[in-house]
């Protein structure tokens, strides 16, 4: 078992397309391009998928890996999760493997059965970014599928080998990217698991949901705990925004009404409560700069600000389309991923 530590960008195929030359000013220890075919297993009552577990069998150069990656935390964009490997004879799992492996309960009688796949080309590089600080990058660039429907996929991923936690921040923090780019929380098996399912879940309660979170800030130990709800809920309300889409949004003006204004109430909370930054940084042992709360607070205030021009906008225009597409390219600002890796340094130890 590893523990597989890395941040995901979800971007556009302009910046994969400009990524080599981003790359081109680093220090390349090697570098690949290869193809990986991916089938994802699970029972039929979606054992894995219910325990927050991912199974699949990776095909590289007829190569066969089985890889079961268990359920582990994700904060804004960074993953950290145990996995495990098997290598294959075939394409099929063995679940006698499975079954062997400590620590983790599965069912006696388990039978599997493909669920969905993801199909795409790889391009990586070994970055040496410090001293004895390596990161793995990987451009996946592809197809999800599952019941006749496609997802593309276009992400990167960094994935820390060896060095310090602190480094990929600042690495990720510090490559040119203006737009098209965001943090992304969501894996390619979760993305994968609701394309099998085919409906869009439920829309989520934001309002209850923030009723959640201002319980849990009467019940935080410390200022560190409501700083890290608070950045869930930013990240799970982004990724669902993206998830539907922002024509899902602009098809009636009180849904785009209350999108926005759920971003609203988030970022004034933030301008509100601007010396909860401060008091993490200062709870904190870790070597975060003094810099880095100062470029949060000055963000936040830019957000809370962008976010009252396109209610403006939309109030004056009543046109969905047009304030939801300001929404979205909002979100995909290099600034704004940026900002997501501050609130991550301070909230991860």
């Amino acid at each position: 078992m590893s523990n597989e530590i890395e941040l995901k960008l979800a971007v556009t195929p302009e910046i994969a397309d400009q990524f080599s030359q981003i790359l081109s000013d680093f220090h390349i220890l090697k570098q690949d391009k290869l193809f990986l075919g991916n089938i994802y297993y699970d029972t039929a009552d979606r054992y894995f998928a219910q325990h927050k577990m991912g199974l699949r069998v990776r095909s590289e150069n007829q190569q066969f890996t089985m890889t079961l990656k268990t359920n582990g935390n994700v904060t804004g964009g960074l993953h950290i999760r145990p996995e495990y490997n098997f290598p294959l004879n075939s394409a099929q799992p063995d679940v006698a493997v499975l079954q062997q492996i400590d620590n983790i309960d599965l069912p006696t009688d388990l039978k599997l059965a493909p669920i969905f796949s993801t199909d795409f080309t790889r391009q990586v590089w070994l970055i040496e970014c410090a001293k004895h600080t390596e990161i793995e990058i990987a451009l996946d660039r592809g197809e999800i599928k599952a019941n006749g429907q496609i997802e593309p996929i276009c992400e990167i991923e960094f994935e820390l080998k060896s060095g310090e936690l602190q480094d990929l921040f600042t690495f990720v923090a510090n490559l040119s990217f203006v737009d098209g780019v965001r943090l992304s929380s969501v894996s390619k098996a979760k993305r994968g698991y609701q394309l099998a399912q085919g409906d869009l879940p439920k829309v989520i309660d934001w309002i209850e949901k923030w009723r959640d979170f201002l319980h849990s800030k009467q019940t935080a130990v410390n200022s560190q705990q409501i700083l890290t709800a608070l950045l869930a809920y930013e990240q799970q309300l982004i990724e669902e925004t993206m998830q539907f889409g922002i024509n899902f949004f602009a098809q009636e003006f009180i849904k785009t009404v209350e999108r926005i204004g759920t971003f609203f109430n988030l970022y004034h909370y933030y301008v509100d409560n601007g010396h909860l930054i401060q008091t993490v940084f200062e709870q904190q042992n870790q070597q975060v700069d003094q810099s880095v709360v100062i470029e949060i607070v000055e963000n936040n205030q830019y957000l809370f600000e962008q976010i009252g021009q396109i209610i403006g906008l939309h109030s004056e225009s009543k046109d969905n389309q047009l304030a939801m597409q300001k929404l979205n390219d909002l979100l995909h600002q290099g600034q704004y991923v940026r900002r997501m890796l501050n609130l991550i340094k301070l909230t991860v130890n």
